[in-house]
């Protein structure tokens, strides 16, 4: 199996709405054999859709194959893969949710388009939006449709912050199609662990104080 890795071609920052925070986005992944392309960030765990089904966190519909009238799948990828709209079970927005939150998220997109956008909830309830033409412009491509063209796009909350849910929107008859979605969790701030430590010491207290 032949592996291979294309380098981010762009950088672009996007300031959260009222936040703090300022995500960076970039592309860039590995090709990996029918799969197109896969994330290239060391410790990401990847949620391909191999087998055909939503996973709980998320809202939207799954394809294990191709619908040329309404949904396309992502070049070189000939794999199950997810996607959003208003056709055919599609929904638009499909939103991926995790209460956790993620200090980064990646995912492979085809044929970009302006109509196409993303949206990520910040920690702090503030959104970013990132647009088909600023993910075109990442790539160094146009955003018109071109179902040729794939990109893998990474995201990264930015440090001390999170993104908690993530939105594919496309609001007309066509789809946003992507794979291999990305992620890994945010590192829980020092006051978690604190709380944490503090909560462990009581509940071993009371048992303590019981066991005497």
């Amino acid at each position: 199996m032949k592996l291979f890795t294309t380098l981010a071609l762009a950088t672009l920052t996007v300031a959260a709405g009222s936040a703090s925070a300022v995500p960076t986005f970039t592309t860039g992944g590995t090709a990996l054999a029918n799969e197109g392309l896969v994330t290239s960030v060391a410790g990401a765990t990847t949620i391909n859709f191999n087998d055909g089904l939503l996973p709980s966190n998320y809202t939207g519909a799954v394809f294990t194959s191709n619908h040329p009238s309404y949904a396309a799948q992502p070049p070189n990828d000939l794999t199950a893969f997810y996607s959003v709209g208003v056709s055919d079970g599609q929904i638009t927005p499909g939103v991926a949710t995790f209460s956790g939150g993620l200090s980064y998220f990646g995912f492979y997109m085809g044929s970009p388009d302006t109509y196409n956008s993303i949206v990520f909830t910040m920690g702090d309830s503030s959104t970013v939006m990132l647009t088909g033409s600023q993910m075109a412009a990442l790539g160094g491509v146009s955003p018109n449709g071109n179902q040729s063209v794939g990109l893998y796009i990474n995201a990264w909350a930015g440090e001390g912050a999170k993104f908690t849910s993530i939105a594919f929107q496309s609001p007309n008859t066509n789809a946003f199609e992507s794979d291999n979605h990305a992620y890994i969790a945010a590192v829980p701030e020092p006051e978690t662990y604190a709380m944490l430590l503090a909560g462990l010491g009581l509940l071993g207290f009371m048992l303590r104080r019981k066991a005497s």
